[in-house]
């Protein structure tokens, strides 16, 4: 991380999803990176249990903290199998589709950006997820889990306070993605790189007066607005 020179644009991080061991340690050193130069940051899947990793390392002391994927017998096992997972067993053990998020916070960033929605259906391919026993550690330093399964048993999505945009989902926000109709916690990402997610959110999630993400009129052109943003 010491090779990364300042940038006269805006700087984001993103940690994707994945399988694996390889790189997750230089991920937690980018994510931890992020978290403390309050810097813009987006953890999907993969990227928000690492997340979770990182700050249970560095915030919580939890030094050996790890996803039992990558370290079975850590002592806090912060992301676990999911209890439909046969340990050994990869194939049909994935957690699959579309499924709903219910947003357990007013104040929720991603919850504004997705036009202050109570509810999101979102696509999921994982097999391990957050250790719902540790909430209570996270949330007592500001790292909340805002948005949950109907259940509210599975953490989903991740937002940490005191931080312009430190954001995690546990699902595939790609998945539903199209051209004038971004992803939220994407185009959040981006809005907060560029210095103007405070306005967007205080325009009411709109690029324009006469736009909003779940309304658009056809004499709004809201592609042309984001074409114009300054990265």
């Amino acid at each position: 991380m010491g090779r990364l020179a300042p940038s006269p644009v805006g700087l984001g991080v993103l940690v994707p999803g994945g399988f694996g061991v390889r790189g997750t340690e230089g991920k937690i050193q980018a994510i931890s990176w992020a978290r403390k130069k309050k810097k813009p940051f987006l953890g999907v899947c993969l990227g928000m249990q690492l997340a979770v990793c990182e700050f249970a390392r560095n915030v919580l002391g939890w030094q050996d903290a790890n996803s039992t994927e990558f370290h079975p017998e850590s002592k806090h096992p912060v992301v676990i199998d999911m209890p439909e997972h046969n340990p050994g067993q990869m194939g049909g053990t994935m957690r699959l589709g579309k499924r709903r998020t219910i947003f357990k916070s007013n104040t929720s960033i991603l919850r504004k950006l997705y036009g202050d929605a109570e509810y999101v259906d979102e696509r999921h391919r994982h097999r391990f997820e957050v250790n719902p026993e540790l909430k209570h550690h996270f949330e007592e330093r500001g790292f909340h889990f805002v948005g949950q399964d109907v259940e509210g048993e599975r953490m989903e999505v991740i937002e940490l306070d005191d931080h312009a945009y430190f954001v995690g989902v546990q699902y595939h926000p790609e998945f539903t993605s199209r051209p004038i109709k971004p992803s939220p916690p994407y185009f959040g990402l981006l809005l907060a790189a560029a210095g103007k997610l405070q306005s967007y959110l205080q325009k009411g999630c709109r690029l324009s007066p006469r736009d909003t993400y779940s309304d658009r009129s056809d004499s709004s052109s809201p592609d042309s607005e984001i074409a114009e943003l300054k990265f």
